[in-house]
């Protein structure tokens, strides 16, 4: 990648809007954050905020990431849940004509898995995919330096893959979905249930760590979810690297231990020794910088 000028990130999500300029060795020179509004042409205004000063010294595209689901070809966002006062507008054609600059319009998901891996704990891999498991489970696929979108752009949509034939019931997915059950949002569900509390992964965590019997046996059960679906992503599309991230891997030095065995006996015999699971290294800049090299990077 030839990259004389800086990039520009901005990662749009329900509560914040950030927004960063990285310089051409990758060294991120600011980094800039506001409140997300309800209105998206406001958005837009506090966006140039943001930007502004920059852009004089910037790359003629900015890539931009924001939650899904959205349309990729014409720019426009759908209806994600996490805002909804967004819900069908056109944010590429917008962004061109309030900013100046050409617009690379992406799932947060990919983007964060872009950032990973030329910046973060997949850089020294020649595939990836990058799991986030938060409120939801997504993912972001990198193969050779090239980012896999799908023919509807639905790849790495992870979050609906069945992993069992029973399970809590969700709206808009699948029953027995890798979402529905591994999720922070799972998680948080089956704590309220047994604890009465809102304390979620890490209560379950801390529970853990204390030996409480009934809590381990849940930790168990849902690393063996988790397991399953980062398995069959292993058989699907056999990455050399998995990068986890998200708010529930703020507990990876209890979640590892116990996830990277129980995906070990879910794949071939033959796979297994090559298994290489990381923690994302990003963390919440994962967006930002993966959406300044979107403009650099490939689809397939």
């Amino acid at each position: 990648m030839t990259m004389e000028k800086n990039r520009i990130g901005i990662d749009i999500g329900g509560t914040s809007i950030k927004a960063g300029v990285i310089a051409p060795n990758g060294h991120m020179l600011a980094h800039r954050e506001t409140a997300t509004p309800l209105n998206p042409h406001q958005g837009m205004d506090q966006i140039k905020g943001l930007i502004g000063e920059w852009l004089s010294n910037s790359e003629t595209t900015i890539g931009v990431a924001a939650p899904g689901p959205m349309d990729l070809a014409h720019g426009t966002f759908l209806d994600p849940p996490n805002l909804k006062g967004w819900h069908g507008y056109c944010f590429v054609d917008q962004f061109e004509k309030k900013i100046g600059k050409a617009c690379l319009f992406e799932n947060d998901a990919n983007a964060a898995a872009v950032g990973e891996y030329f910046a973060g704990a997949g850089k020294d891999a020649q595939s990836m995919a990058y799991i986030t498991i938060s409120t939801g489970i997504g993912a972001g696929i990198v193969l050779n330096g090239q980012l896999l979108t799908g023919a509807q752009f639905s790849a790495g949509e992870v979050g609906n893959m069945i992993i069992s034939g029973e399970g809590p019931t969700q709206e808009g997915l699948n029953t027995g979905s890798w979402e529905s059950l591994a999720s922070g949002t799972a998680i948080k569900k089956r704590i309220q249930e047994l604890y009465h509390s809102d304390g979620g992964a890490q209560e379950l965590l801390m529970r853990v760590n204390k030996g409480e019997i009934e809590a381990i046996e849940l930790f168990q059960e849902w690393i063996g979810y988790l397991a399953a679906g980062i398995a069959n992503l292993i058989h699907v599309v056999n990455p050399a690297v998995i990068v986890l991230g998200g708010g529930v891997m703020q507990g990876k030095d209890v979640i590892l231990p116990a996830l990277v065995p129980a995906v070990k006996e879910r794949v071939y015999a033959s796979l297994a020794d090559s298994i290489d699971i990381r923690p994302a290294l990003l963390s919440t800049k994962a967006g930002v910088v993966g959406a300044s090299y979107l403009p650099h990077v490939k689809r397939l």
